[in-house]
């Protein structure tokens, strides 16, 4: 069975996964230090995701690669990471119309409908191997000495709800 995975947040209180925007009124101070991740991009916090009519920090981001191939990526590129938890989520356990696909083309500061598709939890194996071109900006980075975006390229599946993680199983790499 192919998976999504979602980092387990450090900071993680309860077992129920909240976007980013959500997080605002659950727990501000959490949100503050999460918020933090945008630094310097802030614009994408604006952006609409036109296949789920909200913003972009109103969904939870999952990949369906296995966070330890971009381990194997980043360590072979030189990248110590610290050992790091991800919850393994079914991806049947996701509302189909609320989840869409971000096929995250390179080159695009903007995105419009035609960089979505629609999600199907049975077809997300196509989606679980690094793009070319990411392990191409994960050494350039690293070459320069700058760190990386982690899941930077990769196809994103957003989920426009929370997730219980009780009962999910945590990875670590």
């Amino acid at each position: 069975m192919n998976y999504l995975y979602h980092r387990v947040p450090h900071n993680m209180k309860g077992e129920i996964l909240y976007p980013l925007n959500r997080m605002k009124d659950v727990d501000p101070e959490i949100f503050s230090e999460h918020v933090k991740k945008y630094e310097g991009r802030e614009s994408i916090m604006e952006r609409t995701i036109p296949s789920l009519g909200c913003l972009w920090n109103d969904v939870l981001h999952m990949s369906a690669v296995h966070p330890e191939e971009i381990q194997k990526l980043l360590v072979e590129n030189g990248n110590e990471l610290k050992s790091r938890k991800f919850f393994e989520i079914d991806p049947h356990l996701l509302e189909k119309d609320k989840t869409t696909i971000y096929l995250y083309p390179w080159g695009k500061r903007t995105f419009g409908a035609e960089d979505f598709t629609s999600f199907d939890p049975d077809n997300i194996a196509e989606y679980s191997i690094i793009p070319e071109e990411t392990k191409r900006y994960y050494k350039e980075m690293l070459e320069k000495g700058e760190r990386p975006l982690l899941w930077h390229g990769i196809p994103h599946f957003l989920y426009h709800g929370s997730i219980d993680t009780k009962g999910l199983n945590i990875i670590e790499i």
